[in-house]
Parts: C-alpha cells; structure tokens; sequence
C-alpha cells in the first residue's frame, strides 16, 4: 500500500463533513478527514512547524525524518486536518493503542495559531468523534512544562493518570463515557 493511500481513515472512524470550529477572536477554522492529496500539505506544515521535537522528540527534523514517521504514523486511526483559509495549519490523530478500545492522541498546531483557544475546541471535537467509533478512553502523553498543552487538555476533559504527575512526561486520559468530560 503507498503512502498517499494510508492517509484516509477507515470510513466510519471519522467525520465524514468538514466540522467549522471559531477561535477566541472568533476566526473560522475548518476540521476535516486527513485525504491522500494533504500530504504534501502536511509534510510542509511539520517542515514550518516550530519548535522541532519539543513533543518527546516530535515532529521529527528534516524531511526525510517526517516523511518515515508520517508514512509509519498514517497507518492506522483517523486523522483529522485543521485549516486555516484552506491552508493546513494543525493535525491531530486518534491511534488505536493495545488496551482495548483505547486510542492515543496526539494534536500539532502552528506556531501561528496557538494560544487563541483553538487546540481546545480540536481536543474536544476529537474526543466528540472519538465517542462516535469504538473508543472508550483517550490516552497522551505530555511534558508538564508544556502548561499550555496541559491546560488545553484539561479544560476539554482529560485528566492526570495517578503517578505520572511528577514524571518527565506525565500521562493523561479522558473517559469517554464520563458526562462530565
């Protein structure tokens, strides 16, 4: 299978409709299925994106690096692109794990579009369409001084898994059947 053909999620593992979503300035972004034709797209967004490998070493440096990392990533789950007036400016991705009916998660936002409130309203639209396929957990990990990205998970319903707090990277989940969440 090519790498352009591992791009596309499974048919009912994603949002079939582009999804609008507004940031705190109320400027519409659009969250949409990952299709086979963003890839040239998404290997120049992970070239642009800032800073390289703050995220446990990701996204990769250079773009053979994220070349083999995206065709190894976009194997498996459901990728979802963020746009910004047609140009892709965030990827986030549900990736089934080995605990049954638990997926990873992971989000990437351009430098240029964060801190507008926008990575929340991607975290909980992905945990909206989480909810729609066999997923009972969402599970990440992230550097705790990275208080942005722990913030932005907190408010859209993950929660600290007991005795990560204090690790290098702490370990968050969200249980999607938790109404509070």
């Amino acid at each position: 299978m090519g790498a352009a053909a591992m791009l596309i999620s499974p048919p009912c593992s994603g949002p079939a409709d582009p999804i609008p979503l507004h940031d705190k300035e109320g400027r519409v972004f659009t969250v949409r299925p990952l299709l086979p034709e963003d890839r040239e797209a998404l290997e120049g967004f992970y070239a642009d994106f800032e800073p390289k490998r703050a995220a446990q070493g990701l996204p990769p440096e250079g773009g053979p690096r994220v070349r083999r990392w995206l065709d190894n990533v976009l194997r498996s789950g459901t990728h979802l692109a963020v746009l910004d007036a047609g140009r892709l400016v965030g990827h986030a991705m549900l990736i089934p794990t080995e605990r049954e009916h638990v997926s990873e998660y992971a989000i990437f936002l351009h430098q240029d579009v964060r801190g507008r409130g926008l990575g929340t309203e991607i975290n909980r639209r992905s945990a909206e369409i989480a909810r729609t396929m066999a997923v009972d957990r969402l599970w990440l990990s992230v550097e705790p001084h990275n208080r942005p990205a722990v913030r932005s998970y907190e408010k859209a319903g993950f929660r600290f898994r007991p005795g990560t707090i204090y690790s290098p990277e702490v370990e968050m989940e969200m249980d999607l059947h938790d109404t509070a969440a």
